[in-house]
């Protein structure tokens, strides 16, 4: 682990690491680092401070890989995106000639630059790997991350993460397997096409239709395409193209009562002729509108029946709703008797109760209801923090979103598919903050927030963890809320 310290100033965001060799100034590597040639990498300044020399760098507008991904799983196209960017920057040091050692391959020091929508690397010219594999702690954590529904993809994850071991390991080698698993699963699912095909192209010759005479073709469980297809497709056609024409007819009929001067029988005769053609248009109206509902209807917005689907009528199939209320409808007399046993049980004579054989005898006065009272009687302790609630209420007039941290982690944010709980907000960063539980506490950390997260009036440092309890004010950007 770096110890790695951060700041933040007017507009930037900052990770500090100190320089361990001062000879290291002069290097080649330290002139390319700080020149800013390489746009795959952490830009980075050097300042002297107290006699000590400190790399800074930005770090804006950037989320870590570990933050990115932390409480979600990584499907197939994520996993392979992370590692071909990466291929991609150890490809753009070799270019340069600089030491692919030196780049932190550490969940929490690989950063997505989320305006870009790419992968960040450091380069630190005094990191050391301390024995350990320099490609173990990513593949840690992309297996630790790995979708588990996909079984190949699990597989194949396990595969190079064996052989992350080796000395002569590179991301090269871990896409070689990703890309070997792809091309196995295309091979899969053209073999299942071609399959489905076959069956579907599938003609019984006639030795076999006679081996299979005995058996019966049941249309409706096999339903049979309907040859008036074509014909209701006609039909519909009938119906726009009168109403079309209608249309037409009186439009015509307007302009020529405007250009011409008629007499009074002929204006009436061109008003008749008007009304007729709006009537032939609205019942071309209606007949659309009745054509559509009836196609939603057959299509099964209407009632969900067995076997092909069609409706009570066609396929003589009994619709599932109908089933249902069948079986579950119960005889009157059955719940009356049920009700009148019910009461008979619980009625003893005064100063009578039953003995064993069932018949009533003085002296037994407990009925059913005083034992259920003593069986239902006894008080159970439970616990008191499963009814704990954690909860951000907002305080703004024009902000009236509480958020509730259901669960743990929790991210907040602006971008929606990345966060858990969105803020849509201008001065909200895409992944603002995070809120964690260590035990009996709630831990809030700020994501390199651009407009800063507040603690009670204090602004946080980038990266910052601090432990918030009810009562306190908590601010992203310009949204306030308060912790209870």
């Amino acid at each position: 682990m770096l110890e790695a310290k951060y700041y933040k100033d007017y507009r930037h965001n900052y990770m500090i690491l100190r320089c361990e060799q001062r000879e290291m100034m002069n290097s080649y590597q330290h002139k390319i680092l700080t020149s800013d040639k390489i746009g795959e990498i952490l830009r980075c300044s050097v300042r002297h401070i107290n006699g000590a020399t400190y790399y800074y760098y930005d770090i804006s507008s950037r989320t870590t890989l570990e933050g990115l991904y932390r409480g979600r799983q990584m499907s197939y196209a994520q996993v392979k995106d992370v590692l071909l960017q990466l291929c991609g920057i150890c490809e753009k040091l070799a270019g340069y000639f600089m030491e692919e050692a030196k780049l932190v391959l550490q969940p929490e020091h690989i950063y997505y630059d989320m305006t870009n929508h790419k992968y960040v690397g450091l380069y630190y010219p005094d990191y050391r790997e301390n024995g350990e594999n320099l490609y173990r702690p990513l593949m840690d954590f992309l297996l630790e991350h790995v979708d588990t529904e996909d079984e190949r993809l699990t597989e194949n994850m396990y595969q190079i993460y064996e052989m992350a071991e080796e000395k002569h390991f590179c991301i090269e080698d871990a896409l070689k397997i990703l890309d070997d698993k792809e091309e196995k699963g295309q091979r899969n699912c053209d073999s299942e096409m071609q399959e489905k095909e076959a069956d579907l192209q599938w003609e019984a010759t006639p030795e076999q239709m006679e081996e299979n005479q005995g058996f019966c073709f049941d249309a409706e469980v096999f339903p049979v395409k309907e040859e008036s297809t074509a014909r209701r497709e006609k039909r519909s056609i009938f119906y726009p193209l009168f109403m079309l024409l209608s249309l037409f007819g009186i439009a015509g009929a307007v302009a020529v009562g405007q250009m011409y001067e008629l007499t009074q029988e002929e204006q009436l005769t061109l008003y008749g002729a008007i009304a007729a053609m709006g009537v032939c248009a609205l019942i071309c109206l209606a007949g659309m509108a009745g054509g559509r509902k009836k196609r939603n209807y057959d299509n099964g917005s209407g009632q969900k029946t067995y076997g092909s689907g069609n409706p009570e009528g066609e396929s003589g199939k009994v619709p599932v709703r109908e089933h249902l209320a069948d079986e579950a409808r119960v005889p009157l007399e059955h719940i009356i008797s049920r009700d009148m046993n019910l009461d008979m049980a619980d009625y003893k004579p005064n100063g009578y109760g039953t003995d064993r054989y069932g018949s009533y005898a003085p002296g037994n006065t407990r009925s059913a209801s005083m034992q259920k009272e003593e069986d239902y009687g006894n008080t159970v302790f439970f616990d008191e923090s499963a009814l704990e609630e954690f909860k951000l209420y907002a305080v703004d007039r024009k902000n009236k979103r509480h958020i509730e941290l259901k669960q743990f982690p929790c991210t907040v944010g602006k971008m929606a598919g990345c966060v858990d709980y969105v803020l849509p907000d201008d001065s909200v960063s895409r992944i603002h903050a995070r809120f964690d539980r260590q035990g009996d506490r709630v831990t809030m950390t700020d994501m390199n927030s651009t407009n800063g997260t507040y603690k009670n009036g204090l602004r946080m440092q980038p990266q910052e963890t601090v432990i918030i309890e009810p009562g306190d004010e908590i601010r992203f950007g310009s949204l306030n809320y308060c912790y209870r």
